[in-house]
């Protein structure tokens, strides 16, 4: 079920590195303006000696990951003074196999994780979550001296009448990761250190004036919630107002939940006069647990594929493996682990990198992935299903000069089929670009 590393190629070596001022914590191409991509940094400040002030990473690497060296991972003891966290976002272009500066826009809170809206029309549009409980917004334009442009932050304590209840301390809890709503552009899903997972309404037109937070958490965590993913799979597309959607999260209670949820506009949020109101989210069936991972789950990636009547889908864990499920549409049934992969080391991130349908007299079909795999490096796995309807990862790619945890890579596939691929590394604040042939 799972692979031997003895099988994996030999590592491939980057065409070129640099070495970044401050951290690197997440990184994205714009899919507008596909030669420029963003890394959002996380630096903190302001404290003497040991700290147990961490980034929310660290602090479960070390504890997940003991046979790190202890002088690389974030160390804990006594705070003996107060901690600031900051950060920046770049933006770099990537001109002809060379890795190009472009800008720096200093942030006063640590970035967490930054994506582009995936909505046509909107895709020069980035949000940002942080260190201090907050969603800033930026728009891309290509070809300016200084491209990215900020718009707009929304601080969630201010918005949410319920923030004392699930916020607490400002200065204690930290946004991990946001998703964007794959169809609705007005919407984004955010987790917290706290455990929760919220629905966050962006408005029509995205420029801050009536953003609205769920009062409620949407799915919670006993402990740290670390990836959230929207899958629309359950909607039929002319589906305008009402529409239903599946929601997925992971925490540090090695845990991957999901919950069927049905999004409708309510009748005065269609008048004119009040575009502030919120939506109203109906939970069509009670959370479910998948059981499963030996430790947090880190990312979760909806394949937009179905096994029968289930919805597939890809999870990473903290305890290094990467696996698949098939998750049951509607909430009924149990959800089955399909297939399972050591890759070496805490599976961050997943993205998919290429499709091919129709193999194996059409049933099979085989999906590329770039894998974020912290202290290991980074990963290019192929997942595949046989025409006789077996599951198999297989790693087919490998980059390991990071010497600390690889928390964001990105990637651009050319028509030739050449991978690019450019990823970071943490504490050694390193930024390498590096090809893989996968072939057209």
């Amino acid at each position: 079920m799972g692979d031997s590393s003895e099988k994996w190629p030999e590592p491939v070596s980057s065409l070129q590195s640099m070495q970044l001022d401050l951290p690197p914590s997440c990184i994205e191409f714009c899919p507008s303006a596909p030669s420029y991509f963003l890394i959002g940094t996380y630096n903190l400040e302001g404290y003497e000696g040991p700290a147990a002030a961490q980034t929310a990473e660290a602090k479960e690497i070390e504890v997940q990951n003991e046979d790190i060296d202890k002088d690389e991972a974030a160390v804990t003891g006594e705070k003996e003074g107060p901690q600031n966290r900051n950060g920046s976002i770049l933006t770099f272009q990537l001109v002809a196999d060379q890795l190009v500066h472009v800008q720096t826009l200093m942030q006063p809170s640590a970035i967490l994780d930054l994506h582009f809206n995936p909505a046509p029309g909107k895709q020069d549009m980035c949000a940002a979550v942080s260190s201090t409980a907050t969603l800033a917004l930026f728009r891309l334009s290509a070809g300016e001296t200084e491209p990215l442009k900020h718009l707009r932050t929304m601080d969630m304590a201010s918005m949410c009448k319920t923030a004392e209840d699930w916020l607490g301390d400002k200065d204690e809890v930290i946004f991990t990761h946001f998703s964007w709503h794959p169809t609705k552009p007005d919407m984004v899903a955010v987790t917290t250190t706290a455990g929760y997972v919220h629905l966050i309404y962006l408005g029509r037109d995205l420029d801050g004036s009536d953003w609205v937070m769920h009062p409620e958490p949407i799915l919670t965590h006993t402990l740290e919630t670390w990836y959230v993913s929207i899958s629309p799979s359950l909607s039929p597309p002319e589906e305008e107002e009402n529409d239903s959607f599946l929601l997925l999260s992971g925490g540090d209670d090695s845990a991957l939940r999901y919950q069927v949820c049905k999004r409708t506009r309510s009748a005065h949020a269609m008048e004119d006069d009040e575009p502030e109101s919120p939506y109203t989210i109906e939970a069509l069936r009670p959370p479910v647990n998948v059981r499963g991972h030996g430790a947090g789950v880190t990312a979760i990636l909806p394949l937009g594929l179905k096994d029968g009547e289930s919805e597939l889908v890809v999870t990473g864990s903290y305890d290094d493996h990467i696996r698949l499920f098939s998750i049951p549409a509607y909430g009924f049934g149990r959800a089955v682990e399909l297939a399972e992969s050591n890759l070496g080391g805490g599976v961050w991130r997943l993205k998919i990198v290429k499709k091919e349908m129709g193999l194996s007299d059409g049933q099979g079909w085989r999906l590329t992935m770039l894998v974020s795999c912290m202290h290991a490096g980074t990963r290019v796995v192929e997942l595949s299903k046989s025409g006789a309807g077996e599951y198999e990862f297989l790693v087919i790619g490998r980059f390991e000069e990071h010497k600390s945890m690889n928390y964001g890579s990105d990637c651009q596939l050319s028509a030739e089929g050449t991978l690019a691929v450019v990823s970071t590394s943490f504490y050694d604040k390193l930024l390498c670009l590096w090809k893989l042939e996968l072939g057209a």
